[in-house]
Formats: C-alpha cells, sequence, structure tokens
C-alpha cells in the first residue's frame, strides 16, 4: 500500500458533514500506525476553511489534530475568506517545521502567490483587534438563518425530501430528494432555471422569472463511485448570502418545482 499523503475536510463541502473530534483523532493515529509500519512519514492535511464557522452550539467544539500528532504528520490548512471576506484572499497553513514547511514557504516566495503586503497587514490588524466579534457576529447570521431555512425546508419540502444534512456549519444545506431528479437535464432544474421553454413558466426571454440556483448532485459525487445514482437526487443549497424574505420565497419556489417534475418527467 503506497499512500503518500491524507487530504481530509473538516467540513464537507458539499455534504455539509461535520468531522468529530474521535474520528479526527481515529485518523491521526492511522497515519501514525501507518507511517511506522512503512518507515517514512504519511503527512495528514486537514481542511479547515469552515471550521470557524461551526454555528451550531449542539456541536462539540472541534479540537485540533495538532493535539494529537505525535510524528509531526499533521497540518492544517486554513482561510481568512470566510470569516472576514472573500476578498481578501489570504490562506494559511500551520504544521510542523521541517522540509515541507520550507518548500511551502519557498514555492510561495517564488511564485509570488501571496496577498499584496497591504492587504496582509489589514488582516493583520483585523486578527489582533476585532476576529473574535467578527465570527460571533458572522456565526449568529448563520445560526439565524440555518434555524430559518430548516423550518421552511421542512414546512414546503416536507413530503419531497428524504433527508438532508446542514445548517450547523457554514452556510449549506445538502438535500436528497425522494423521487425527484435534480440534474441539468431534469424538470426540477428546469423549472428553477427558468429553461422549461413555457413562457408562463420561464416569462419572457429579456426578463425571466426570479431563479433558484444550486449544485445538482451530479457534481457533488464521483461518476464511477456508488452514489451516483443517489447523485441525481440531490443538491446544494446555500443560505449565505441572499437575505432571509428572499430564501423563504426560494423554498416555495422548489415547492413549485417539485410539482412541475411530478407532472413532467425528466427529458
Amino acid at each position: 500500500m503506497d499512500i503518500e499523503t491524507v487530504m481530509l475536510s473538516e467540513y464537507g463541502n458539499a455534504s455539509s458533514n461535520i468531522i468529530s473530534n474521535h474520528r479526527r483523532r481515529k485518523l491521526v493515529d492511522i497515519a501514525t500506525r501507518l507511517s511506522r509500519r512503512i518507515g517514512r512519514k504519511v503527512p495528514v492535511f486537514f481542511d479547515k476553511a469552515y471550521e470557524n464557522l461551526i454555528h451550531d452550539p449542539a456541536v462539540e467544539p472541534p479540537q485540533s489534530a495538532l493535539l494529537d500528532d505525535e510524528l509531526g504528520l499533521v497540518y492544517e490548512i486554513g482561510t481568512l475568506s470566510k470569516i472576514l471576506a472573500p476578498a481578501l484572499r489570504i490562506g494559511y497553513m500551520i504544521g510542523p517545521g521541517g522540509p515541507l514547511l520550507a518548500a511551502m514557504v519557498q514555492k510561495t516566495s517564488d511564485a509570488g502567490f501571496s496577498a499584496p503586503l497591504i492587504t496582509q497587514e489589514i488582516a493583520s490588524y483585523l486578527l489582533d483587534r476585532h476576529v473574535a466579534g467578527q465570527i460571533d457576529k458572522v456565526n449568529a447570521g448563520y445560526r439565524e438563518k440555518a434555524a430559518a431555512t430548516r423550518r421552511w425546508l421542512d414546512a414546503e419540502l416536507g413530503d419531497v425530501l428524504s433527508g438532508y444534512t446542514g445548517g450547523s456549519a457554514g452556510f449549506y444545506f445538502y438535500l436528497t430528494l425522494a423521487d425527484i431528479e435534480t440534474h441539468e437535464r431534469s424538470a426540477f432544474f428546469r423549472f428553477l432555471s427558468r429553461t422549461t421553454g413555457q413562457p408562463d413558466i420561464d416569462g419572457p426571454s429579456g426578463d425571466k422569472q426570479p431563479r433558484v440556483l444550486y449544485i445538482p448532485g451530479e457534481f457533488c459525487v464521483d461518476p464511477q463511485g456508488e452514489l451516483v445514482e443517489a447523485g441525481r437526487r440531490q443538491l446544494r443549497l446555500s443560505y449565505g448570502f441572499e437575505e432571509l424574505p428572499r430564501i423563504k420565497q426560494a423554498v416555495e419556489w422548489m415547492r413549485e418545482a417539485a410539482a412541475y417534475a411530478r407532472q413532467f418527467p425528466a427529458v
């Protein structure tokens, strides 16, 4: 078994599942035992982009995998884009000193692939003085939106869904519909994108009816894997940017799309 690295996302995108601290420790333990068995280090990279956006108080607070790292295998990759501002485009990696970290620093310096110094200074100022309050404010907003969106999903799509995940971190729900397909060729998608070819649904060409954009589940699963069939009935929906009244409208339009899809089969 020739494994060089292990890459893990602590908050699944698009599934919206959150890795538990127990699972995190087990993964570090597996990498540790594997490294000892094959006689070389197997780095484990944890993607922490959404970790600061766990806004559900019922979720166990995440603990850094670095605390359980005996051999210097763990690297954590994060970003300021989710908690401060997307335009900052500042990412970072935390890990043990050594050849890998030195190579990353050298590569970044050689390629010049980093944020401008003034942007880094702005980010540093915000991190030193305002980040705690900013994270609390951001998470309070997402928590309110998640709770409201969950209520609307249950009320409007309860008989359409076979299940969903999300609403505890970040700004996504991942829905699985019971008997309605969601891919780009489906009636459900065409209704919400206003591409049915029916003017009463789509609206005039220059003034389309309001649309709901989502990521079809077929793009979120391995095309050669065992979830292909399920992916045809899944979608990722963001509640991050629109205000609550618009989100409510979007869920109501999704109910209308489901009724339309049951009336007209996919092409």
